[in-house]
C-alpha cells in the first residue's frame, strides 16, 4: 500500500495561504523518500499573521520567489494520487490541500485519508495528549516540530508504529480495528475520516465557491498540533 504523509504550514488563516508543504513518502512499511516544498501564497490571501509566524518561523519574504501551489502539484501529482494520505489533524490539512487545489481550478486527486490524531486516541489513549510532539515524544520518533518536512516524516511513522502496535497489515485494516473509517478525497466528492465507521456523510466539494477567493478563514493549526 502507497502512503503519503503531509503537513501544511499556512501564513495565516485562511486555507488558500498554505506556505510550506511536507511530503513523506512508503511502500508499505518501507519510508522511500520525502519532500519539503515552500510555497509562494496568491496575494489575495493577505499578510502572514504574525502568530502563524511564530509558529513555523516562515514570512512572506522568504517566500516571495518560491512557486506557487499548482506548480508544486505538478511535481507530486502522480505520487499523491490513488495514495492513502496520511496527517495529524487530517479536517486541517486536507481542507488545506483541497482549497489550494479548487483556487487553481485543478481537480481533485483520487485518494482516500487517515488522520493520525484520531488513531493515536485510539491506540495509546493514556497519552496526556495527542499532540504531534506529545505523541512522537512518547515513540522516540525525531521532530523538529512545525518544519513541515519533519512534521509529515512524524506522521508518517506514528502510522507504522501504530500499525506494528495493532498487528495490522495497512491502513484500512487499521481502519476496521479501531472502529474508523476512512476519509475519501475525489472530484465526486469528499467524506471525513471519522472515529465511527457509519458516521461519516459524503460531501460535495463545491469547488466554485471558493475558487479564486479568500474566503472562509480558520485560524492555522497552532501550538497544539
Amino acid at each position: 500500500m502507497r502512503y503519503v504523509a503531509m503537513d501544511f504550514e499556512t501564513g495565516n488563516s485562511y486555507y488558500t495561504s498554505a506556505c510550506s508543504i511536507g511530503l513523506a513518502y512508503y511502500e508499505d512499511d518501507q519510508l522511500i523518500g520525502t519532500e519539503t516544498f515552500l510555497i509562494r501564497p496568491p496575494d489575495s490571501v493577505g499578510k502572514f499573521h504574525w502568530y502563524n509566524v511564530k509558529i513555523h518561523g516562515i514570512k512572506r519574504s522568504h517566500v516571495k520567489d518560491q512557486p506557487t501551489f499548482d506548480e508544486i502539484w505538478r511535481k507530486i501529482q502522480d505520487k499523491v494520487d490513488g495514495s492513502i494520505i496520511v496527517c495529524h489533524n487530517a479536517v486541517f490539512d486536507t481542507e488545506v490541500l483541497c482549497r489550494c487545489l479548487e483556487f487553481y481550478n485543478i481537480p481533485l486527486p483520487t485518494c482516500q485519508y487517515i488522520c493520525t490524531v484520531k488513531v493515536s486516541q485510539k491506540v495509546w489513549p493514556d497519552l496526556e495528549n495527542h499532540k504531534l510532539n506529545t505523541v512522537a515524544d512518547a515513540l522516540g520518533i525525531t521532530l523538529n516540530h512545525h518544519e513541515a518536512g519533519s512534521d509529515a516524516h512524524a506522521c508518517g511513522e506514528i502510522l507504522q508504529c501504530a500499525l506494528r502496535e495493532t498487528h495490522c497489515a495497512d491502513a484500512q485494516a487499521l481502519a476496521e480495528h479501531l472502529g474508523m473509517q476512512l476519509g475519501v478525497i475525489s472530484p465526486a466528492g469528499r467524506r471525513q475520516c471519522s472515529s465511527a465507521k457509519k458516521s461519516g456523510t459524503e460531501r460535495k466539494s463545491h469547488t466554485g465557491r471558493h475558487r479564486k477567493t479568500a474566503s472562509n478563514a480558520v485560524q492555522g493549526k497552532g501550538e497544539d498540533q
